[in-house]
């Protein structure tokens, strides 16, 4: 088996050098959503820009590469970041991540565990506020090896201000006078515009 495991080899560096070739070519609006062999986020959330009181969902979902007889773990996780969301790309990550690495900052939010290749979860946020603003991370623990194997996934929640409907003021004013015979009505309209933060 010397020469054909020699081909083999070769054959797999190969395949795994043209998959981290292409991923690294990725263009800046498009997303490359493979991480090892053929393990992959089938879904993955996206940046939303929403008012402030809407309902919001993200979604993730990540295939594995082993047999269904190995486990899965995926989590939300919420990064407080104040920074410029509109200077984010999209964020696909495979790597080994020590569990001291996540960032004080960082709240999990959720943990979903099945037995299997697939794993799927959606986070809802209701009612939400400018406080909620901030990264969303999904990771996925793949148990398959002797090593957990982490992959992230993350999008950007942006929150405007609730715009409230104008308020409508109505005044009547009555004028009668020993001449006019009938009633005088005037109309006053003032709209405002209150922005609750």
């Amino acid at each position: 088996m010397g020469a054909f495991g020699v081909l083999l080899g070769i054959l797999q560096y190969a395949g795994l050098y043209v998959q981290l070739t292409a991923a690294l070519t990725v263009g800046h609006g498009e997303l490359d959503n493979h991480v090892s062999g053929n393990a992959l986020f089938t879904e993955v959330p996206h940046d939303i820009t929403t008012q402030s009181g809407e309902d919001v969902e993200m979604a993730c979902s990540f295939r594995g590469v082993g047999s269904p007889s190995y486990s899965l773990e995926i989590q939300w996780w919420y990064i407080k970041d104040h920074r410029n969301w509109q200077q984010k790309s999209p964020q696909i990550t495979n790597y080994v991540v020590p569990l001291e690495e996540t960032s004080k900052d960082a709240t999990k939010i959720s943990v979903v565990k099945v037995v299997g290749s697939n794993i799927s979860h959606k986070l809802r946020l209701s009612s939400v506020k400018p406080s909620d603003e901030g990264m969303y991370e999904c990771r996925v623990i793949d148990f398959s090896g002797t090593v957990a194997q982490h992959h992230r996934v993350s999008a950007y929640l942006h929150v405007e201000p609730e715009r409230s409907q104008g308020l409508l003021n109505v005044r009547v004013h009555q004028h009668t006078s020993p001449q006019s015979q009938g009633v005088n009505l005037k109309w006053a309209l003032c709209v405002s515009f209150v922005y609750l933060q």
